[in-house]
C-alpha cells in the first residue's frame, strides 16, 4: 500500500502535536480540530469536525481529506470527566469511533485507531496484546466498545495502545501531568503526587513515530507502546524536577487515597511492548532520556 494521503482526526491534543511534527515528508496531511479557536492555526490544512456528527465525518473524510489512512486520535480524554458525564462521553468516545468507521467503509480507507492502557484492570501485569481487557472505569469500558468496533468493522485496521504521554503540548490545548509539573513547581508550588500508582511514562515523540511505522509498514492488528522504564508517579515528578532543574523539595509523596477522585485508578498497567520491539523494530526511549528530549524542544507550551 503506497500512502499518499492522510488525516488525523484530533489533530491539536499532544499526540496530535507530534504527529503533524513528525510527518513523513512524502505524506500530504490533512487534519481535524473541534474549536473554532483552531481554525487558520494549524500548519497544514484543517477542517473543523465533530465526531460525533455523522454527516460531518463524511464530508471531511470522502469529500475533502480523501485519505488513505485516518489516523483517529480525538476523544474524551480525562477519565474523571467520563465517569460524571458519561452520555456525551460515550457519543464521542464510541459513537464518533463508530461514525468514522462508516465514513472509512465508505472509501474503502484504512484506519489507526488509538487507544489506552485504561482497558486494563491492573491487577496482573504486564499486558500483552491480547490479554484479557477488564477495565475499572467508565472511560475504560468507553475504550474497549470502541475497540471493539474497529476490529470487528472489516476495514483495514490498527489500534496502538498507549500509556501515559508527556511532552508540549499546543498553547490552547490540555495539560499533561510534567508540563502541570513543571508550572507549579516553577511558581513555586507544593504539588502531591501519588506513590501507589506505577506506570511507564511515553514520550509523546516515541507514540507518533510508532505510529507513523505502523502507517508506512501497514501494519494490522493491536500493537502495545509505553516507554522503557516503570515507575511510580511520584517517582516519575521527582525526575522530571531533576532534569529541569526544579525543587524536587515541593514533591509530596502521598498515597492516593488523599484525592477524593470520582473514577477507581488501576493500580498497574505495565505493558509487554515485545511485539513492537520483533515485528516493528521499534524501541521507546526511557524517563531520563525522554524528559531530557523534551527539555531540548524548542516548543514551550507554559
Amino acid at each position: 500500500m503506497v500512502i499518499k494521503r492522510v488525516l488525523i482526526v484530533g489533530a491539536t491534543g499532544l499526540l496530535g502535536k507530534a504527529l503533524i511534527e513528525n510527518c513523513p515528508a512524502n505524506i500530504q496531511l490533512f487534519v481535524t480540530y473541534l474549536r473554532d479557536c483552531w481554525k487558520g492555526a494549524l500548519p497544514c490544512p484543517s477542517m473543523r469536525l465533530d465526531v460525533s456528527d455523522r454527516q460531518e465525518i463524511l464530508r471531511v473524510i470522502n469529500e475533502w481529506a480523501l485519505p488513505d489512512i485516518v489516523i483517529h486520535a480525538a476523544g474524551i480524554g480525562d477519565v474523571d470527566f467520563a465517569e460524571n458525564n458519561r452520555s456525551l462521553s460515550r457519543a464521542v468516545n464510541v459513537e464518533g469511533v463508530n461514525n468514522i468507521i462508516n465514513a472509512c467503509k465508505e472509501g474503502n480507507i484504512k484506519l489507526i485507531y488509538v487507544s489506552s492502557n485504561a482497558v486494563f484492570d491492573g491487577k496482573t501485569p504486564p499486558y500483552a496484546e491480547d490479554s484479557s481487557r477488564r477495565p475499572v472505569n467508565y472511560y475504560g469500558h468507553l475504550k474497549v466498545e470502541a475497540e471493539d468496533l474497529v476490529l470487528k468493522s472489516g476495514l483495514n485496521c490498527c489500534i496502538v495502545r498507549a500509556v501515559l504521554m508527556y511532552g508540549w503540548h499546543f498553547h490552547q490545548s490540555r495539560a499533561n501531568k510534567v508540563t502541570n509539573w513543571i508550572r507549579s513547581l516553577s511558581e513555586g508550588k507544593e504539588i502531591y503526587v501519588v506513590n501507589d500508582r506505577y506506570s511507564q511514562p511515553l514520550w509523546v515523540e516515541d507514540c507518533s513515530n510508532l505510529i507513523w511505522e505502523v502507517a508506512n509498514q501497514n501494519k494490522l492488528g493491536v500493537y502495545h507502546v509505553s516507554g522503557n522504564d516503570r515507575i511510580t508517579l511520584v517517582e516519575f515528578a521527582q525526575k522530571a524536577a531533576e532534569v529541569f532543574g526544579l525543587d524536587g523539595g515541593l514533591i509530596k509523596s502521598v498515597p492516593s487515597s488523599y484525592f477524593p477522585q470520582i473514577a477507581p485508578r488501576p493500580v498497574d498497567t505495565s505493558f509487554l511492548t515485545k511485539k513492537i520491539r520483533d515485528e516493528i523494530g521499534f524501541c521507546p526511549v526511557g524517563i531520563i532520556e525522554g524528559l531530557q528530549r523534551m527539555k531540548k524542544a524548542s516548543e514551550r507550551a507554559l
